[in-house]
């Protein structure tokens, strides 16, 4: 790249031609100007890497291609070698930012100590039909008091704006558990951060998630419940074994953590 900014936006993208338009140019509508774009295309089989092509005339964007289709979890920790700026933000290929998305984060992220680690908003939600992009309401998250409050969270915060340095203290995106990677990559990150620092919440609509048919949260639920459930025993096990997770699996096919049950209770 030929400059370096503050801020690095990350886009993974396999098979998003149709969408990936939209987020590219979500991007380049930001009032914050100095940043940088990491797109990885996670070697895919439509026209997505040709999309791709079509903005490398803009000396801020760079794009990557993994030599085999890899899962989110290794394409953003490829990306993360290619990070210059002390802070990313991660977009997903079918979704898009306000205007002031960047403006703000980093605002927000220059105002915390250095002991944060991820800044977030809130998120628009966009349900994708046969009759075209209908909004369907705003998930509003909330600040955690500690790592117990947040695993205890069933929600994945958006935008997500971290700290890179942390996140390359706890060994960014590792594809130590089941699939590799593919699933949970973002909670996994996000539980080993909030072990070491602290999240900070601005409570202004910041991102747009679409909702489709192809959601992999949507196909992939049983894998989704796998990582989960594994990723919750380790990292309770990690920070001291004092709870032991109960899950619950709700009606629509989503593996929730149902509470903590404190281990000395086990044994009375």
């Amino acid at each position: 790249m030929a400059r370096v900014g503050k801020v690095t936006v990350v886009i993974p993208v396999y098979n998003r031609a149709l969408l990936l338009s939209k987020a590219v140019d979500s991007v380049l509508a930001q009032s914050y100007k100095d940043w940088n774009l990491v797109i990885v295309d996670d070697a895919s089989t439509d026209h997505s890497l040709e999309i791709c092509s079509n903005y490398l005339g803009d000396s801020r964007i760079r794009v990557l291609q993994m030599p085999e289709n890899s899962g989110t979890g290794k394409c953003l920790n490829y990306a993360l070698s290619f990070i210059d700026t002390p802070y990313f933000v991660i977009l997903d290929s079918d979704d898009w930012l306000e205007p002031t998305t960047l403006d703000v984060l980093l605002k927000k992220m220059e105002e915390e100590p250095s002991t944060t680690s991820l800044v977030y908003g809130n998120t628009k939600i966009w349900k994708e039909d046969q009759n075209g992009l209908h909004f369907r309401s705003i998930r509003k998250y909330r600040s955690f008091q500690d790592k117990y409050d947040f695993i205890m969270y069933p929600h994945i915060p958006y935008p997500r704006f971290f700290r890179t340095e942390t996140v390359r203290e706890v060994r960014g995106f590792e594809s130590d558990i089941p699939y590799e990677g593919r699933y949970g990559e973002d909670r996994y990150l996000l539980l080993k951060l909030i072990a070491v620092s602290r999240f900070s919440w601005i409570d202004e609509d910041l991102y747009n998630l679409r909702i489709h048919s192809t959601n992999i949260t949507k196909t992939d639920q049983k894998k989704f419940a796998t990582v989960r459930e594994y990723l919750y025993s380790k990292m309770l096990q990690e920070w001291g074994g004092k709870y032991r997770p109960i899950f619950e699996m709700r009606k629509d096919g989503w593996l929730v953590l149902r509470e903590l049950q404190p281990v000395d209770s086990l044994s009375q």
